[in-house]
């Protein structure tokens, strides 16, 4: 078993979202997105379900049903093949991602 800190993993980039993968394996994995206000990840699909959850911050989860505005520990849970994003606004947001299965 591997036990890490998100805390510790936690870090921005005035420049573009930071991404931080924490797991990887051939079944699933987790992916940490730090964003600044004003950052995001657009909007795409993927051929697996994908859980996202708010871990610090406010922000918003876009989805196929449109978009939610979310705050610290809000979880989302998309579909395969549903578009999903994540998009910072005043404030900085921190996202945790895992898809599974991998794709």
């Amino acid at each position: 078993m591997n036990t890490l800190s998100l805390k510790d993993k936690i870090s921005f980039s005035k420049d573009y979202p930071k991404k931080e993968i924490l797991y990887d394996s051939e079944n699933a994995k987790a992916v940490l997105f730090c964003l600044e206000p004003g950052q995001g990840v657009g909007p795409h699909a993927v051929s697996s379900e994908v859980a996202l959850m708010a871990i610090e911050g406010k922000g918003v989860f876009i989805t196929g049903d449109g978009e939610k505005k979310v705050e610290k520990n809000s979880l989302i849970v998309c579909k395969e093949n549903e578009q999903h994003g994540i998009r910072a606004e005043k404030e900085r947001f921190v996202v945790m991602a895992v898809i599974s299965p991998r794709p």
